[in-house]
């Protein structure tokens, strides 16, 4: 473990939910995404909640008053079996604190790539598609073998998914049942499962994913 982690698990505390804006305090917190997938979201003028971005699992995050200037509010938010933590950027001593712009700037840069691949990959495929293609890429990271399976935890509820691909929830509990009835994953609240015929070859996703739909959506 190198210096900057070993000293904010060591002296961090750990925190599920965190106001971003407008921050409670003015000393600036370096937030750590120990395990699994944090979430940035927002609550809008209408009190729509939005989710906006996410952290992965070992990426950093800055909390500081110059972040988020912006009426609506923002948060950041563990996912289900998730664990980040806080710790006062004056805990870091000058060294960390002058290698932390470099961590921080690949983090936001990988962010950034994943938004971006993500838009071209749902260009234009169906919901069905786009929600394969989602949980396939979560389990490239967050997925071990088991047997003839590939398993991941299921960080995500249905809202979340709905506010990633921009639809509703009863439309993503629909086409996650079409999904299982094709056999293509096997879904509960605890687990996400693909056999690993899914990730064999570079075409074995697309040839899989392009069957028709029967759904219609509803929102």
């Amino acid at each position: 473990m190198e210096p900057l982690t070993e000293l904010i698990c060591t002296a961090g505390e750990k925190i599920r939910i965190l106001q971003l804006n407008p921050l409670k305090e003015e000393s600036p917190k370096l937030i750590w995404v120990k395990k699994g997938i944090a979430k940035i979201f927002a609550i809008n003028d209408s009190g729509v909640k939005v989710n906006t971005d996410l952290i992965f699992e070992g990426e950093f995050f800055l909390s500081s008053s110059a972040n988020y200037k912006s009426q609506d509010l923002f948060f950041l938010e563990t996912l289900k079996y998730s664990e980040m933590v806080s710790i006062p950027l004056s805990y870091l001593n000058s060294s960390q604190v002058n290698g932390l712009s470099e961590k921080l700037i690949y983090c936001y840069n990988q962010r950034l790539q994943r938004i971006h691949q993500q838009k071209a990959k749902n260009h234009d495929l169906d919901l069905v598609d786009r929600i394969l293609y989602l949980l396939v890429d979560f389990c490239r990271i967050y997925g071990f073998k088991v047997g003839e399976n590939y398993v991941m935890p299921n960080f995500f509820t249905h809202d979340d998914l709905a506010s990633m691909l921009k639809t509703c929830r009863q439309n993503i509990t629909s086409s996650l049942n079409e999904l299982k009835r094709a056999d293509l994953l096997f879904y509960n609240r605890r687990e996400i499962r693909f056999e690993k015929s899914i990730f064999e070859g570079s075409k074995a996703v697309q040839e899989s994913v392009y069957f028709e739909s029967n759904i219609e959506s509803i929102c």
